[in-house]
């Protein structure tokens, strides 16, 4: 199977999820595109997983061998993923990740939900904590434009995307509990120096929560 191939496959499915869900189609295809390498993981043709989402579906689960990011190093390990009956199966159930959240943080991935602009529903998974590659966003945005997925992106005759007019606000960043100046530089690829002279910082030790920050 071709990557295009792999793609028309799986976009009346992502459709389906964005109707029913408020998912934005070319989001979900980008990551399955990414995730399962277009449907030629082992994961992908073993279990019909197309996220790596781990644990067990209804009782099932397979073993593989992963890649994680632990301070910033790949490292390799072993471990239990869902296992489904289809790729439709393994969409669905993403989606019902973003809706119900984790155990701890029930609204964990609510900012993705009813994202009508790729953009940002790419740079919200990524703050949202997701996935530990720090380049994630990036790659899905390169697949998203690669393939023109955002051409999907419709419900009946209404284009949702629209990507061009609002670029400038992926640029912003929303200060979280937690955040440092330089660990927000760090995953922005920036300098602390510069987040401070285009934000009028008096002092890079003091940010509060909520407080918006241009990243360019």
């Amino acid at each position: 199977m071709s990557r295009m191939d792999f793609i028309k496959t799986i976009v009346p499915y992502a459709q389906r999820i964005q109707k029913k869900y408020k998912i934005l189609t070319s989001f979900v295809i980008a990551q399955a595109c990414l995730e399962s390498n277009y449907g030629q993981s082992g994961l992908a043709q073993k279990g019909e997983n197309l996220f790596g989402i781990k644990g067990s579906y209804k009782g099932q689960s397979i073993t593989m061998r992963t890649h994680e990011y632990e301070k910033g190093k790949k490292v390799s390990i072993d471990a239990p993923f869902r296992k489904y009956l289809s790729w439709y199966e393994s969409l669905e159930d993403l989606a019902q990740l973003y809706h119900n959240g984790v155990s701890w943080d029930k609204n964990k991935y609510r900012p993705i939900i009813g994202e009508t602009n790729y953009i940002l529903a790419c740079k919200k998974v990524q703050e949202c904590g997701y996935c530990t590659d720090p380049n994630y966003e990036a790659k899905l945005m390169n697949i998203i434009e690669k393939y023109e997925l955002y051409k999907y992106d419709k419900v009946g005759n209404k284009r949702l995307v629209k990507a061009a007019d609002i670029k400038e606000e992926s640029q912003v960043y929303i200060v979280k509990k937690g955040d440092t100046l330089s660990a927000i530089a760090r995953r922005y690829k920036t300098t602390v120096q510069s987040l401070v002279k285009l934000n009028n910082i008096k002092n890079p030790d003091l940010i509060r929560v909520g407080q918006k920050l241009r990243l360019k």
